[in-house]
């Protein structure tokens, strides 16, 4: 998603908790910005997320590598919409997140969610 999310009007939408508000949207790809409580977290959060996760290996013994760093970093700026916080929630980035880490990690899925 590479739109800049211009938004001048709102509509009526069934939030996440299924109460009915106005929501704004953009005026140019039409997506519904994210009102509620949880929201999205910029790409930099999870860098120091990540840089969290390997120091804490680091002290148990773990050595995590810059390319397996990069390769997570790189897969998740391919996903289309990740770093957008206008409409992204951060349950659903935390949810990614955790999938690409232990892709390219082996640790456990309840000691990633500690950490971020």
């Amino acid at each position: 998603m590479d739109c800049a999310h211009e938004s001048r009007e709102k509509d009526w939408v069934k939030a996440q908790n299924g109460v009915i508000k106005l929501h704004p949207y953009c005026n140019k790809c039409g997506t519904l910005k994210n009102v509620s409580s949880d929201r999205g977290k910029k790409i930099g959060y999870f860098v120091k997320t990540l840089s969290k996760i390997r120091k804490n290996l680091r002290a148990a013994g773990y050595r995590v590598s810059d390319a397996q760093v990069r390769l997570i970093m790189k897969e998740l700026s391919e996903i289309d919409g990740f770093d957008d916080i206008w409409w992204i929630t951060f349950t659903k980035q935390k949810e990614i997140f955790i999938r690409v880490v232990k892709e390219y990690i082996n640790v456990s899925k309840e000691f990633l969610e500690e950490v971020v």
